[in-house]
């Protein structure tokens, strides 16, 4: 179970500050990329504890769950409360998002679908997710993996474009790659989430680094990270810093891009 809230910062903002952050990811490098490869995966018996009752009667979500429109596209099924049009140009992204993710990570194109639950309104979705998932923490979307499902659930709203990219690449992952770390799982989430020819800056969590790296408050930790245990724990940090090494690895030389895709593959 993955649950994520989602934040959104100026990107020329990002831009300018980039820099810094490629002075602060060089001090990766000292820490050693083998460090990556005896990360823990994540464990399933975790994530039923986090979901509680509604993990094993996938069955009961059907109970208030979007149903008026259903809209396929690619591996996605999108079942909304409203109308969408099957070339929303939101679907066609998230569509196509799907090639950028499995060409980054050098991961297969899965068939197995995707199914996104879009509620009209945040009523609707705070309701459903209050009687079905009462042990989350409050979020703006969030993702389940099930032995047999994998699904999104959110509610239409201003930022539901980065929702659902950061909700998507979840399921994009987990349809070809069965346990991936709890913090490497949102670092590529958080990565993906950004507009497309973004590059993979998150202007938010490059301010946010910089600023603390600025203040002496903070320094990377991924054993800090490795110990995290639920989605919950998480904050703005442990994102930021999740993202930074994801990007590092995917932005710097080849070789990097090379030891994630093989530690995932």
């Amino acid at each position: 179970m993955i649950v994520v809230e989602h934040h959104r910062g100026d990107r020329d903002l990002g831009r300018g500050l980039a820099p810094l952050l490629i002075v602060l990811a060089t001090s990766l490098v000292v820490l050693g990329c083998r460090h990556l490869a005896a990360v823990p995966a994540l464990d399933p018996t975790r994530l039923e504890e986090t979901v509680g009752s509604a993990f094993s009667r996938e069955s009961q979500w059907q109970e208030g769950l979007p149903d008026r429109n259903v809209v396929q596209a690619g591996q996605l099924v999108i079942h909304a409360d409203f109308g969408l049009a099957e070339q929303h140009r939101l679907i066609r992204d998230l569509e196509t998002m799907r090639t950028e993710v499995s060409q980054d990570l050098g991961l297969p194109i899965s068939d197995e679908p995707v199914h996104l639950y879009l509620f009209a309104d945040t009523s609707g979705y705070d309701s459903f997710a209050a009687r079905h998932f009462p042990n989350f923490p409050v979020r703006r979307a969030f993702f389940v993996e099930t032995d047999t499902t994998l699904a999104v659930f959110a509610p239409w709203q201003d930022r539901i474009a980065e929702d659902l990219r950061h909700e998507t690449t979840h399921g994009y992952v987990h349809a070809v790659v069965p346990t991936v770390p709890l913090w490497l799982d949102e670092g590529i989430a958080e990565h993906f989430e950004v507009p497309r020819g973004s590059e993979g800056i998150h202007p938010q969590h490059v301010a946010h680094l910089a600023g603390r790296f600025l203040e002496g408050t903070w320094r990377l930790d991924l054993a800090r990270l490795e110990s995290l245990s639920s989605a919950g724990e998480m904050s703005q940090d442990h994102y930021a810093e999740a993202w930074a090494w994801v990007h590092w690895l995917l932005h710097t030389t080849p070789l990097r891009r090379r030891i994630l895709q093989d530690y995932l593959a």
